[in-house]
């Protein structure tokens, strides 16, 4: 049980992160792949906070079944 929470912990963050900040996750990930690419797409940016908000609600579900399912 103690890894379904530290793995729901995560992916609520990683979701966080992405929903909140999808400029910083472009920087980090994918800005050495362009030479003239100063900031992420709207697609892009649009794809990062849906997939942001799949992690956060998923992170969020396994913290809360963690904890009704014993």
């Amino acid at each position: 049980m103690g890894w379904i929470i530290f793995m729901g912990i995560v992916f609520l963050a990683l979701g966080l992160l992405l929903f909140l900040r999808p400029d910083l996750y472009w920087a980090l990930t994918e800005k050495w792949k362009s030479c003239s690419a100063d900031e992420p797409s709207d697609l892009y940016r649009f794809c990062t906070k849906g997939a942001g908000v799949l992690l956060a609600v998923f992170g969020a579900a396994a913290l809360v079944l963690a904890f009704v399912v014993k």
